[in-house]
């Protein structure tokens, strides 16, 4: 078991406290912190299983797929590194993703608030990110909780836009998995509504 009494999170958000890996140089420890949600009279299998720990299970699978597939479009994510037992409890294990100045990575969300008024870095901005969701159809790789906060601009990836966070579809019956129509619908949805957030039109 990795103890984390002594060690301070580098950053912490309503479901994660993220720990720097103490023997892995390279790697985060994800600590889940919230607590399970309860929305069904019967609970699903998953929800039985994995407890607040599902949509990791919904991650792997994703990440597995891609892997499986040696879509080269997986450079788009932080790679996926197993599990570890804490002291703070289950950790996910994943790529340390960075910024220029050896810190945590700006988010995509930190970079668009940062713009303000000016158009074209609006517009370069803006243009990354439909990169990031060609590359991601391209790959057929879903992402079900897509957000500017779940994007990073990482050193590792030579200054791209990385995922970190939300892969794999969160609905019972997962009709992106099974139907090119679905999945090709479900990222146009996305382009539009995160699209719109830059401000061009």
């Amino acid at each position: 078991m990795i103890d984390l009494s002594k060690i301070r999170p580098l950053r912490r958000s309503r479901n994660y406290e993220i720990y720097q890996h103490p023997f892995i140089e390279r790697a985060l420890l994800k600590v889940r912190v919230d607590e399970p949600v309860r929305n069904h009279i019967i609970p699903r299998y998953a929800e039985r299983r994995y407890g607040n720990l599902r949509q990791w299970n919904r991650e792997a699978n994703e990440y597995l797929a891609a892997l499986t597939r040696g879509c080269p479009e997986i450079e788009r994510l932080a790679d996926f590194m197993g599990y570890a037992a804490t002291s703070q409890g289950p950790a996910l294990v994943v790529e340390k993703m960075t910024g220029p100045d050896g810190d945590l990575a700006p988010t995509l969300e930190s970079e668009r608030a940062a713009l303000g008024d000016n158009l074209s870095e609006r517009k370069q901005l803006h243009s990354e990110f439909m990169e990031l969701m060609d590359d991601l159809e391209r790959g057929r790789i879903i992402v079900g909780d897509l957000s500017f906060e779940n994007i990073v601009r990482a050193q590792e990836r030579d200054g791209k836009l990385v995922v970190i966070d939300g892969l794999g579809e969160r609905v019972l019956f997962p009709l992106t998995l099974v139907s090119d129509l679905a999945f090709r619908k479900s990222i146009e949805r996305r382009r539009t509504r995160m699209g719109q957030a830059f401000g061009l039109g």
